[in-house]
Protein backbone atom coordinates (compact mmCIF):
# COMPACT_ATOMS: atom_id res chain seq x y z
CA UNK A 1 0.00 0.00 0.00
CA UNK A 2 1.44 3.39 -0.98
CA UNK A 3 2.05 6.15 1.56
CA UNK A 4 -0.70 8.36 0.04
CA UNK A 5 -3.23 5.52 0.18
CA UNK A 6 -2.32 4.78 3.81
CA UNK A 7 -2.83 8.44 4.75
CA UNK A 8 -6.23 8.50 3.05
CA UNK A 9 -7.28 5.25 4.75
CA UNK A 10 -6.17 6.63 8.11
CA UNK A 11 -8.09 9.88 7.49
CA UNK A 12 -11.24 7.90 6.63
CA UNK A 13 -10.84 5.79 9.79
CA UNK A 14 -10.41 8.89 11.98
CA UNK A 15 -13.40 10.63 10.35
CA UNK A 16 -15.56 7.56 10.83
CA UNK A 17 -14.52 7.27 14.48
CA UNK A 18 -15.34 10.95 15.06
CA UNK A 19 -18.74 10.62 13.42
CA UNK A 20 -19.62 7.48 15.37
CA UNK A 21 -18.26 8.93 18.62
CA UNK A 22 -20.14 12.17 18.07
CA UNK A 23 -23.35 10.26 17.45
CA UNK A 24 -22.92 8.33 20.67
CA UNK A 25 -22.20 11.52 22.63
CA UNK A 26 -25.25 13.24 21.19
CA UNK A 27 -27.47 10.28 21.98
CA UNK A 28 -26.37 10.06 25.62
CA UNK A 29 -26.35 13.72 26.62
CA UNK A 30 -29.55 15.27 27.99
CA UNK A 31 -32.72 13.20 27.83
CA UNK A 32 -35.72 15.24 26.81
CA UNK A 33 -39.28 14.27 27.55
CA UNK A 34 -42.04 15.65 25.34
CA UNK A 35 -43.12 19.27 26.11
CA UNK A 36 -40.84 19.50 29.16
CA UNK A 37 -37.77 21.77 29.40
CA UNK A 38 -34.30 20.30 29.88
CA UNK A 39 -33.65 19.35 33.49
CA UNK A 40 -37.32 19.36 34.50
CA UNK A 41 -39.88 16.79 35.61
CA UNK A 42 -43.27 17.97 34.35
CA UNK A 43 -46.79 17.03 35.35
CA UNK A 44 -50.03 17.71 33.51
CA UNK A 45 -53.65 18.08 34.49
CA UNK A 46 -54.60 15.96 31.47
CA UNK A 47 -53.10 15.88 27.96
CA UNK A 48 -49.41 16.78 27.60
CA UNK A 49 -49.18 20.14 25.82
CA UNK A 50 -52.95 20.76 25.91
CA UNK A 51 -53.69 21.15 29.62
CA UNK A 52 -52.34 22.75 32.78
CA UNK A 53 -48.63 22.04 33.39
CA UNK A 54 -46.35 22.33 36.42
CA UNK A 55 -42.56 21.87 36.22
CA UNK A 56 -40.30 20.52 38.97
CA UNK A 57 -36.52 20.79 39.00
CA UNK A 58 -36.06 18.99 42.32
CA UNK A 59 -38.03 16.58 44.48
CA UNK A 60 -41.16 18.02 46.06
CA UNK A 61 -42.51 16.39 49.22
CA UNK A 62 -45.88 18.20 49.13
CA UNK A 63 -47.97 19.12 46.06
CA UNK A 64 -50.67 20.88 48.12
CA UNK A 65 -49.02 24.29 47.59
CA UNK A 66 -48.37 23.78 43.84
CA UNK A 67 -50.62 24.92 41.00
CA UNK A 68 -50.77 24.22 37.28
CA UNK A 69 -49.56 27.18 35.19
CA UNK A 70 -52.30 29.80 35.17
CA UNK A 71 -50.62 31.73 32.33
CA UNK A 72 -51.69 29.03 29.88
CA UNK A 73 -55.38 29.13 28.96
CA UNK A 74 -55.71 25.35 29.00
CA UNK A 75 -57.99 22.97 30.91
CA UNK A 76 -56.69 22.55 34.46
CA UNK A 77 -54.82 25.86 34.48
CA UNK A 78 -54.67 27.36 37.98
CA UNK A 79 -55.86 24.07 39.53
CA UNK A 80 -53.99 22.57 42.49
CA UNK A 81 -51.47 19.88 41.43
CA UNK A 82 -52.21 17.68 44.45
CA UNK A 83 -54.28 14.64 43.40
CA UNK A 84 -54.63 16.04 39.86
CA UNK A 85 -51.66 14.55 37.92
CA UNK A 86 -52.90 12.60 34.90
CA UNK A 87 -49.77 12.68 32.70
CA UNK A 88 -46.05 13.29 33.25
CA UNK A 89 -42.84 13.87 31.30
CA UNK A 90 -39.20 13.55 32.42
CA UNK A 91 -36.46 15.71 30.86
CA UNK A 92 -33.81 14.99 33.49
CA UNK A 93 -30.32 16.06 32.49
CA UNK A 94 -28.82 14.12 35.39
CA UNK A 95 -30.39 10.72 34.68
CA UNK A 96 -32.95 10.92 37.49
CA UNK A 97 -36.17 8.94 37.44
CA UNK A 98 -39.37 10.74 38.50
CA UNK A 99 -41.10 8.75 41.30
CA UNK A 100 -44.65 9.85 42.17
CA UNK A 101 -46.19 8.93 45.54
CA UNK A 102 -49.80 8.81 46.72
CA UNK A 103 -49.32 10.97 49.82
CA UNK A 104 -47.15 13.90 50.89
CA UNK A 105 -43.68 13.12 52.26
CA UNK A 106 -43.33 10.23 49.77
CA UNK A 107 -45.80 8.12 51.75
CA UNK A 108 -48.82 6.06 50.77
CA UNK A 109 -46.88 3.97 48.25
CA UNK A 110 -45.33 4.53 44.86
CA UNK A 111 -47.94 5.25 42.20
CA UNK A 112 -45.69 5.29 39.12
CA UNK A 113 -42.32 6.46 37.86
CA UNK A 114 -41.04 7.94 34.60
CA UNK A 115 -37.60 7.31 33.09
CA UNK A 116 -35.43 10.17 31.79
CA UNK A 117 -36.45 11.12 28.25
CA UNK A 118 -39.82 9.43 28.59
CA UNK A 119 -43.41 10.34 29.39
CA UNK A 120 -46.71 8.82 30.39
CA UNK A 121 -49.58 10.14 28.31
CA UNK A 122 -53.07 11.01 29.52
CA UNK A 123 -55.01 7.75 29.65
CA UNK A 124 -51.82 5.70 30.11
CA UNK A 125 -52.11 5.38 33.88
CA UNK A 126 -54.30 2.83 35.60
CA UNK A 127 -57.36 4.26 37.40
CA UNK A 128 -55.70 3.73 40.82
CA UNK A 129 -52.68 5.81 39.68
CA UNK A 130 -54.44 8.67 37.91
CA UNK A 131 -55.12 11.91 39.82
CA UNK A 132 -53.58 10.50 43.02
CA UNK A 133 -50.01 11.90 43.22
CA UNK A 134 -49.12 14.14 46.16
CA UNK A 135 -45.30 14.12 46.08
CA UNK A 136 -42.34 13.63 43.72
CA UNK A 137 -39.01 12.05 44.60
CA UNK A 138 -36.16 12.19 42.08
CA UNK A 139 -34.04 9.04 42.25
CA UNK A 140 -30.94 7.86 40.40
CA UNK A 141 -31.47 4.87 38.15
CA UNK A 142 -33.30 2.06 39.97
CA UNK A 143 -34.47 -1.45 39.12
CA UNK A 144 -38.10 -0.35 39.38
CA UNK A 145 -39.95 -0.64 36.07
CA UNK A 146 -40.83 2.91 35.01
CA UNK A 147 -42.64 4.36 32.00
Amino acid sequence: MSMGLRKRAAAVAVSTALLVGGGVAAATSASAGYMCGAGYHCVYWATIGDSGQHDYYNSDRDFTNDYFDAARPEPGSDENVNDNVRAASNSSTGGYESHYYRDIDYKGGLLFCVNPGSQIWYGGLESWQEAQASSLLLRPSTTIKCF
